[in-house]
């Protein structure tokens, strides 16, 4: 009980607090028991069948590769090598949350291990990410509503939705699609700028978001005193070793937020002192990172693989609600003064001009490439400082996700091969700027409509995280990975061959599959089936953590030139001599080679006379090379 000598405005804070707790507690088990649901669904519904799942449905080939590494801590190893590849390498990686969560897969296994740390993580994020909010939200109902569009937020993806590729389907004309360019938002395909979608798809993306945000809290905590520093340094630690790149967006916040502190004229010496030494925390992970890079050729072709940021307008369309709504929290508050409104006009306008440019350039961006040269980041990033001193707040911690909503909308265009990979969390501060500008605006509303404001607001706000929440459903149903190549669930053959791989004594063992081939429906334009051949590259190398010749498009150096020679090592009219070079160049010990009688309108060679037929199936023979 609250004791009746407490002041009132204790008793208010004591209120709000327990009101809010609550609250927090449900949306973190709600979260986590729709991040479950697929999963639990998907293992019970096809227990017994024979077929083994995956536990994945979004970017397979990519979990394979976490697989991989996990596969190896299973085996006792502590620095990880590249599985994609059959190129030498000195296997210096480490990864320390893979390597944790090998050793829990060794108990429980690979894909229930990946899925019971996701759905914890999600959970987790919730309650991590509420002692960000507080500090922001004025009150109970902007916190909840801050809460609540988070984790759901997103843009308008889902008027132009589409469960495969990135391109707005069927690609006929239209004033929409137009506007569009004919690209889908980034709301459908690119779950890391997104709570939810981050939720139901991947644990490392989760892990991350849950890093930032406990150094951004250190940042934040450092002003006063010492005792978060340690905290927020092994936060970076660990960011810095898991997704390095989250790295370079935190720095680019903290610039924004210096900046702003400056505007304020919070800064101290004490402070800076205090946030460079969370900062230095990263140093170790960054010095180790730097050493890898020099030393291993394979993880340099890695390192060098593209991955450009969406479209502008992709991004804009990916979030532009919340961004209307948080923009105006920027400018409207009904506290300020005049000085203080005119200066955080134009502060907005200098925002929104910038954003506008953007988005007009953008119309003549052909996708693939740079967006902006490094000068022309460089002017945008200086005019979102200037206008991050014109908005900034006398509470920093609202500064801090104003800096992150700005500056975080930038990032992805700095000029690095690893750009898109930059947009993590970006849905957080604009959700929360979002609920500041609705509880600005109903404020004086009665509480009924203003209650009926906020569902609104979720259901408006959340409708792409219930399009990503029924996907994963249809991919289990159809068999099938958004990658358009790679199965849900392994059938009979693949299940039985997995074995075998699984029970070889440990070494190098190096297995070749033919690359898949997708099966398009022929009911729906751009919508994809059960794969004709599925990839099993990927696949064998993360759950049995044998090498494979062409086993991922980024891991794998000279990835597509690989998957086509190793395509036509499987094919008739490749001649013997080189069939017999290219297993020598390889070194493979096995072969999982598809059965000509089951697919027909492939014209496979039958292989079984490279070896010894160790499993004969319906589909796929596994052959030990002679």
């Amino acid at each position: 009980m609250i004791a009746d000598n407490l002041p009132a405005s204790t008793l208010d804070a004591e209120r709000r607090a327990a009101s809010e707790q609550t609250f927090v507690r449900i949306l973190a088990i709600v979260a986590a028991a729709f991040a479950a649901l697929p999963d639990l669904f998907n293992w019970l519904t096809r227990f017994g069948s024979g077929k083994t799942y995956l536990g994945i449905q979004y970017n397979l080939d990519d979990h394979m590769v976490y697989a991989a590494w996990m596969r190896q801590a299973m085996d006792g190893r502590f620095f990880f090598d590249n599985r994609f590849t059959t190129d030498p390498q000195p296997g210096l990686t480490v990864h320390i949350y893979f390597l944790l969560l090998g050793w829990v897969a060794k108990i429980v296994g690979i894909s229930l291990a990946m899925s019971v740390a996701r759905i914890s993580l999600s959970a987790a994020f919730v309650f991590l990410l509420y002692r960000l909010v507080r500090r922001v939200c004025p009150d109970v109902y902007t916190t909840k509503l801050a809460m609540s569009l988070a984790v759901v937020g997103g843009g308008v993806g889902c008027l132009v939705w589409a469960d495969f590729g990135r391109t707005i389907q069927p690609p006929g004309s239209g004033a929409l699609r137009n506007l569009f360019l004919g690209l889908l938002p980034t709301d459908v395909w690119q779950p890391e700028g997104y709570v939810f979608p981050s939720m139901l798809t991947n644990g490392l993306f989760m892990l991350s978001l849950c890093l930032i945000v406990v150094a951004l809290l250190a940042f934040l905590s450092a002003k006063e005193d010492w005792r978060w520093v340690l905290q927020g340094a092994v936060a970076m630690f660990v960011l810095m070793n898991i997704h390095s790149y989250d790295v370079l967006l935190v720095a680019f916040l903290m610039a924004g937020l210096l900046v702003m502190a400056i505007a304020q004229r919070q800064l101290t010496i004490g402070w800076l002192v205090r946030s460079l030494a969370i900062a230095l925390g990263a140093a170790p992970s960054a010095l180790w990172f730097t050493y890898v890079l020099q030393k291993d050729a394979v993880f340099q072709a890695r390192a060098a693989t593209p991955t450009f940021a969406g479209n502008f307008r992709q991004v804009v369309f990916g979030y532009l609600l919340l961004m209307i709504l948080g923009l105006a929290a920027l400018a409207f508050r009904p506290e300020s003064s005049k000085r203080e409104l005119f200066s955080r006009s134009a502060g907005l306008g200098l925002a929104v001009a910038v954003f506008a440019g953007m988005f007009v350039a953008a119309g003549s961006h052909p996708g693939d490439g740079y967006f902006m040269s490094m000068v022309a980041w460089l002017a945008c990033m200086g005019c979102a400082l200037l206008a991050l001193a014109l908005v900034s707040d006398a509470n920093p911690a609202r500064n801090l996700v104003t800096s992150w909503a700005l500056l975080g909308t930038l990032a992805p265009y700095f000029p690095a091969l690893f750009e898109r990979k930059l947009s993590i969390g970006l849905a957080i501060p604009w959700a929360i700027l979002a609920a500041i500008a609705v509880g600005t605006m109903t404020r004086k509303l009665d509480r009924s409509t203003r209650n009926l404001a906020l569902v609104l607001t979720i259901c408006l706000l959340g409708a792409t995280s219930v399009r990503w929440f029924r996907r994963e459903f249809e991919l289990a149903a159809l068999d099938v990975s958004n990658t358009t190549t790679h199965p849900v669930f392994l059938g009979i053959d693949e299940t039985q061959i997995v074995n075998i791989l699984n029970g070889l004594p440990k070494g190098r063992t190096v297995v070749l599959a033919m690359p898949g081939v997708p099966l398009p429906d022929s009911q729906t334009a751009g919508a994809f089936v059960s794969p004709y051949l599925p990839d099993l590259n990927p696949i064998l190398s993360g759950i049995t953590g044998v090498y494979t010749y062409a086993g991922h498009w980024s891991e794998t150096p000279d990835y597509d030139r690989r998957r086509a020679l190793e395509t036509q090592f499987f094919l008739k009219g490749f001649p013997d001599d080189k069939r017999q070079e290219f297993l020598q160049m390889t070194q493979a010990n096995y072969i999982v080679a598809p059965v000509p009688q089951t697919f027909t309108q492939l014209p496979l060679e039958d292989l079984s006379q490279l070896g010894e037929v160790v499993y004969s199936g319906v589909q796929f023979k596994l052959v030990r090379v002679r």
